[in-house]
């Protein structure tokens, strides 16, 4: 097992498809090395990113297979195992645990979002089911896990070792920190990355690294380093333009990154599954256009 390593960023993979809806293991091959020689450190399969919604668990399955086999130890994989069916999530774990990933990534249950005891049911059964860390996803589409919430898993459970904080309010990060201290947060807000490792986050877990990993992580450089101004003038000559061009609309930020990874040749097509729907041939010239002129491309 390969500890998370701090201090970087763990790309949310996109998972790319053929025209066909089928999986395209050829691109995700391609993808997984580009982050890699990047230096990223490490991968995050089977997140919203990665479009886990839209698959079997069959699919699912094979897709944690391919991601550990084509990582090959390189760097820690974790893989989302977000599902509202707890024995369901627990399966999902339990199968990316023997297939030889790292930590798993869960989310909330969404049927249940503002009800503490729901989430600490389904987050209690998958820790006690896997003996590899798992990591709480708090801003699931938008759910909040109370930092209570969190600090009573990790008392209880010695495998609940990390937080993606995905919520526009990296002042969360200092929250958990402080009720949660034996637990390691990342950001995952794309938008507020600066701030939440201004103000403690231990690294990131954002989706902008799989177009523009080398940007990401010469911010997180220069973060470690102490040198503030550097982080975030390096966020404004490149990650501010690329998350202004994918971010929104929200319901097409995955179809909008993966346009970009086509464009630069990583993945072969930018096709997304229903219900999630393609960009539109102007959507696609408008984005291009804009991260070209951003030098993006």
């Amino acid at each position: 097992m390969t500890e998370l390593r701090t201090g970087g960023t763990h790309v949310l993979l996109v998972t790319p498809f053929l025209p066909d809806h089928e999986r395209d293991r050829e691109s995700l091959s391609s993808l997984i090395e580009h982050v890699l020689d990047a230096g990223a450190d490490g991968v995050i399969a089977l997140g919203t990113t990665g479009e886990f919604f839209t698959m079997t668990a069959a699919e699912r399955a094979d897709t944690v297979d391919e991601v550990v086999e084509l990582v090959r130890g390189r760097v820690a994989v974790t893989v989302g195992v977000g599902s509202d069916s707890t024995a369901e999530a627990v399966k999902l774990a339990r199968h990316a645990q023997t297939a030889g990933a790292d930590c798993v990534m869960v989310l909330p249950p969404f049927y249940f979002a503002k009800s503490a005891d729901a989430q600490l049911a389904h987050f209690s059964a998958v820790a006690e089911a896997v003996d590899i860390p798992v990591m709480i996803y708090d801003g699931a589409d938008g759910i909040e896990v109370d930092a209570t919430t969190v600090a009573a898993l990790a008392q209880e459970f010695d495998n609940v070792k990390y937080v993606k904080m995905a919520l526009p309010a990296p002042q969360r990060v200092a929250e958990l920190r402080r009720l949660a201290p034996q637990v390691t947060v990342f950001a995952g807000d794309d938008a507020t990355l600066v701030s939440a490792l201004r103000l403690g986050a231990a690294g990131s877990a954002i989706a902008t690294g799989n177009f523009l990993p080398k940007e990401v992580i010469a911010l997180h450089a220069a973060a470690n380093s102490g040198d503030w101004d550097k982080a975030s003038e390096v966020f404004a000559d490149s990650l501010l333009h690329g998350v202004a061009a994918t971010a929104n609309p929200k319901n097409q930020f995955i179809a909008r990154i993966k346009a970009v990874l086509a464009a630069q040749g990583v993945i072969a097509h930018a096709t997304v599954r229903p219900p999630l729907a393609q960009l539109k041939p102007y959507e696609t010239e408008d984005l291009l256009a804009s991260v070209r002129a951003a030098g993006i491309l």
